[in-house]
């Protein structure tokens, strides 16, 4: 299985941070130092929520299943007998971004031991009619040893990136500065006076913690309000994705065999490290699993799908996915598709003729970038309901034959 590295994460987080200090105005960059922006950016983009177990409150169950009668050097090679019997789970704790744990660190490591992911544990499940207890403890041991390696890789990592981040950014910062100070200048210069912008603010500040999703409550048909997400954090969420499969296009020996399970996990990770973790993968939403959902106050205001391309009908089809998952209520989606198809040309073309053509489409697309397009659906249960479906399209990598 091929997973997504702790350096993939790494790299997307650095394109991301020089991404936003290019589209920073003269305006950003003059109110405030260079240190100043240097600790902002370090605190926004470098600072990852890496989860920290706790082996001393490991908790343990069990639940009755079949068991492996006896041991084997390889279980996983033949049949082996199975009784009745009891598998024991082993709960550990953790707090952090659950997501990493489905990354691979750099250099060789031990891999994670085969655990179940849930929301703030680690469940290890271990079935054989021939344990002892002491043996049961010396295999849970191990593996917390090795998660906890696993972790403290990560850490240092992370430590290191942002260790020499500041060196990288003060050159750009100081560059950025320079220009903005003698286009100031100029600007100043002149005898006219110079007109103020309405809709200028009055400051620029990075949010010193992850931003919070702020969807807009409206009433409803009920007496709950019904939230909705605002356009500007529907743009960045999109951004946020078109930058991690802008990586995935240029790093074709780490994704060319990427399978959309791992492929989604590189969207959660940065996800919830600019939305105070509230993107979660394989939700149950409605009527189906979803890829990328995104949840504020039990409601959903983002559901994303995210599917290699199957041609024409195979779009259709993923599309109805799509809006089959979404409640009333959700009205901002995406289809994120990746091709490993040679002509991608043709798969934009066919992708839009696809898009146009579904029995719920209702205008659109409004070309939002080279392969980024914004269409407008009816909800399958309520016409009168509008849903916005933004395609983005990526050329992945191609398999390489052996």
């Amino acid at each position: 299985m091929n997973q997504p590295s702790m350096r993939d994460y790494l790299d997307a987080i650095d394109r991301q941070v020089f991404d936003h200090l290019g589209r920073m105005t003269n305006d950003a960059i003059l109110s405030k130092s260079i240190d100043e922006w240097i600790e902002e950016l370090i605190v926004k983009f470098a600072t990852p929520d890496i989860p920290v177990i706790y082996p001393a409150q490991v908790s343990h169950s069990t639940v009755p299943g079949e068991v492996p009668q006896y041991a084997v050097p390889n279980p996983n090679y033949g049949n082996v007998p199975k009784v009745q019997g009891l598998i024991n789970q082993f709960h550990l704790p953790f707090a952090g971004n659950r997501n990493f744990f489905f990354y691979e660190a750099e250099g060789w490591i031990e891999l994670f031991p085969r655990a179940e992911v849930l929301a703030d544990e680690l469940r290890i499940s271990i079935g054989g009619a021939w344990y002892t207890p002491q043996m049961l403890e010396d295999i849970v041991d191990k593996h917390v040893g090795v998660i906890g390696k696993r972790l403290d890789r990560f850490r240092k990592d992370a430590e290191r990136y942002k260790q020499d981040l500041p060196g990288r950014l003060r050159p750009r910062l100081e560059e950025k500065r320079t220009k903005a100070e003698v286009e100031a200048k100029t600007a100043a210069g002149l005898k006219y006076p110079l007109k103020k912008r309405d809709d200028a603010p009055q400051t620029y500040r990075l949010p010193a913690t992850p931003k919070p999703l702020a969807p807009n409550a409206t009433p409803s048909r009920n007496a709950n309000p019904e939230f909705t997400l605002d356009e500007s954090d529907y743009t960045d969420i999109l951004r946020i994705c078109e930058s991690m499969s802008l990586v995935m296009e240029r790093s074709p020996s780490v994704f060319e065999k990427a399978e959309e399970e791992h492929i989604r996990v590189h969207y959660l990770v940065q996800l919830n490290g600019q939305y105070q973790g509230k993107a979660t993968g394989e939700t149950f939403n409605h009527k189906g699993k979803t890829d990328i959902l995104i949840r504020h106050e039990k409601a959903n205001v983002f559901v994303a799908e995210c599917k290699f391309w199957s041609g024409y009908e195979g779009l259709k089809k993923t599309t109805d996915q799509l809006l089959s998952y979404t409640t009333w209520r959700d009205t901002k989606t995406a289809l994120i598709v990746f091709s490993r198809i040679q002509d991608f040309t043709t798969v934009i073309s066919e992708a839009q003729r696809a898009m146009k053509d579904h029995k719920h489409y209702k205008s659109g697309p409004t070309k939002e970038g080279e392969t980024r397009f914004r269409y407008v659906f009816t909800h399958p249960d309520d016409k009168q309901r509008d849903i916005i479906v933004t395609l983005l399209l990526f050329n992945m990598p191609k398999p390489v034959k052996p």
